[in-house]
């Protein structure tokens, strides 16, 4: 490249720099019950609408089943932060070794006309803002007699946190539903 060229491009990029500075992730309104930090940490966040099953019943109190994949590459614990409903407990093996399907349990309330479940998996119990951590939200709700459903997901530590949209759903009459994450 010629030198003229070079000093283009140069310019171009750095004209850039100031757009980039004010660009943030998006908020999704998680607040954050895991610590306060005076580090740089690395927050991502997405959401996924889980895909709507139709049984005949209508909507009332209703199982929820959450199950995470774990391919951390370490063994991960479960931290609740906000439950609507009965606990009912962990499904075996707990902690969830690396390479294993694990999850837990609740027993929800019929939507009125909102509620949300949150909780986190985390290779560190103990510091899990300082570690590879999902942060998950599901918010459930009736709109009109159809239940649906929305995942609202953040990481720290590195963690990749992902739905597994094939096996994840949300029963529209009855509001059961069975959301599968996957955390590398």
């Amino acid at each position: 490249m010629t030198r003229n060229v070079k000093r283009f491009l140069a310019a171009s990029l750095l004209s850039l720099a100031p757009s980039v500075a004010f660009a943030a992730p998006a908020d999704l309104g998680f607040p954050d019950y895991l610590s306060q930090r005076n580090e740089y940490v690395s927050v991502r966040e997405g959401a996924v609408e889980l895909p709507q099953v139709r049984s005949g019943a209508s909507i009332g109190p209703a199982l929820e089943n959450f199950f995470v994949s774990n391919q951390s590459g370490a063994t991960i614990s479960l931290g609740l932060q906000t439950v609507n409903g009965t606990f009912n407990g962990v499904f075996t093996p707990y902690p969830v070794p690396t390479a294993t399907l694990g999850g837990f349990q609740i027993n929800a309330p019929a939507p009125a006309p909102s509620f949300s479940q949150q909780y986190y998996w985390t290779v560190n119990p103990s510091a899990p803002s300082t570690s590879k951590t999902c942060v998950w939200r599901v918010d459930i709700a009736d709109n009109a007699g159809t239940c649906t459903a929305t995942i609202y997901y953040g990481t720290y530590g590195g963690a990749i946190c992902a739905v597994d949209t094939i096996n994840s759903f949300i029963d529209v009459n009855t509001c059961q539903a069975q959301i599968v994450t996957i955390m590398q």
